[in-house]
């Protein structure tokens, strides 16, 4: 989300880019200066908005408001809990106006560098860098910060503070002129001229720690340095250096004088930012915005399998495939198998009765089939008509398999088989007379 500047230069102590914000219903349009920080303080004479994440508390503890971009979070407006900004330059010409994204960045506005920082601790003084030395661009000159310093970089504060000593080095390279009363370096128009003709620079090399390896240079020219009192601080416009003397660690600051030349973004759900030298392009060039997306959390980074269970999980489904397909073929199998046990030779079902022996009695079928008919001859030896099944596992017939059987003519049907009750040892049977 990008907040579009109100095309305006507003303020007491300097010309700086301001930001359109409608608020209320209807809405009124404002403009304010972003703040970096969760600080306040009494002699700001322009509106901010907050871009701390960090919830207010005015009378209850307990129950404190959420910030701006706590809501455009909670919200779904923004894509994470960051923003990035630069004040813009008024000097440049022609002047470009300050850049500021919530939920990412503009790659168009700077030259990225490869130091990043951690957020501090403390929400009030987040922004905390190392500040390794100040140098300048002009003839002969020294150094005019030569130790490591913290130093905490906040745009509601328009000034540097800097440490007594590196504050009267500045006094001597750049003639400028302590003003008790107003607590700030004045210039005369002699010293301007001279100035402007001199055109310095300042660079600043800033890194997290003293032995840090990584660091990033801010050039920032004298002309972001010449600046003007208006009222209600003065009566008349006066020119200024924006230099103050700390009087202590805690009151080193970088402030919106430093920030027209450097490019800030900070991600608060990585709890990191970083400083990068500022673009000026031509008003013809768009945006270039970029989306800092939030990081993934550490429940599903913890959850994520590794590439070594998920091939794991790969094989095991496929040998569980494998064997569900192989007993599924078994059964169709099996099936297919008992269906044809009930089958004779030429695939004609037989009865039930007949697919297995019995264990325990033989069944057999009736002697003859009742349709057909049989005629008996005599015999050399007499059987008993009937016998009982289970005499013999092979049963008994009216004729032997062996006995030839001939057809006769027949005028009259016969019954095949009649009741024939066993005879007594001294009665012969007779065959029927033809």
């Amino acid at each position: 989300m990008s907040i579009p500047p109100s095309l305006y230069w507003d303020g007491d102590d300097g010309r700086w880019s301001t930001f359109q914000v409608q608020i209320g219903t209807p809405g009124q349009t404002i403009r304010l200066i972003p703040g970096t920080s969760a600080s306040a303080g009494s002699t700001i004479w322009l509106g901010s908005l907050g871009l701390s994440p960090v919830p207010s508390n005015f009378t209850d503890l307990d129950d404190p408001l959420p910030s701006m971009m706590g809501t455009l979070r909670n919200q779904s407006l923004i894509p994470s809990m960051s923003w990035a900004y630069t004040a813009g330059a008024y000097y440049q010409n022609p002047p470009v106006y300050g850049s500021l994204t919530l939920g990412g960045y503009d790659q168009s506005r700077f030259t990225p560098s490869n130091a990043t920082f951690a957020l501090g601790s403390d929400f009030s003084r987040d922004l905390l860098v190392g500040l390794s030395s100040i140098n300048t661009n002009t003839v002969g000159g020294s150094p005019l910060l030569a130790r490591f310093i913290d130093i905490f970089i906040a745009s509601l504060v328009t000034e540097f503070w800097l440490p007594i000593d590196v504050c009267q080095t500045f006094e001597a390279t750049f003639n400028l002129q302590w003003n008790s009363t107003l607590q700030l370096y004045l210039v005369n128009d002699t010293v301007h001229e001279a100035l402007l003709a001199q055109n310095p620079t300042c660079i600043f090399t800033i890194g997290d720690t003293a032995a840090s390896g990584s660091t990033v240079d801010i050039t920032i020219p004298y002309a972001a340095f010449d600046l003007n009192l208006t009222q209600p601080i003065v009566g008349s416009t006066t020119r200024y250096f924006p230099l103050k003397q700390a009087q202590n660690e805690t009151q080193y600051t970088l402030g919106r004088a430093f920030l027209q030349e450097a490019y800030i973004i900070t991600d608060y759900d990585r709890r990191n930012f970083s400083v990068n030298q500022a673009l000026f392009p031509a008003s013809s060039v768009g945006q270039d915005l970029v989306a800092i997306n939030p990081p993934r959390s550490a429940e599903a980074t913890r959850n994520r399998l590794g590439s070594g269970a998920i091939a794991g999980i790969v094989i095991a489904a496929v040998a569980i495939m494998v064997l569900a397909l192989a007993f599924g073929c078994f059964i169709v199998k099996r099936r297919s198998k008992h269906r044809d046990d009930g089958k004779n030779g030429l695939g004609i079902d037989l009865p039930t009765d007949m697919r297995k022996p019995q264990t325990e009695e033989l069944r057999v079928p009736p002697e003859l089939d009742g349709a057909s008919q049989r005629y008996e001859f005599h015999s050399r030896r007499t059987l008993p008509p009937e016998l009982q099944a289970h005499e013999s596992l092979l049963g008994r017939y009216e004729l032997e398999y062996a006995q030839k059987v001939h057809e006769m003519g027949a005028q009259r049907s016969v019954v095949a088989e009649l009741e024939a009750p066993v005879l007594p040892s001294n009665i012969t049977r007779t065959s029927p007379r033809l």
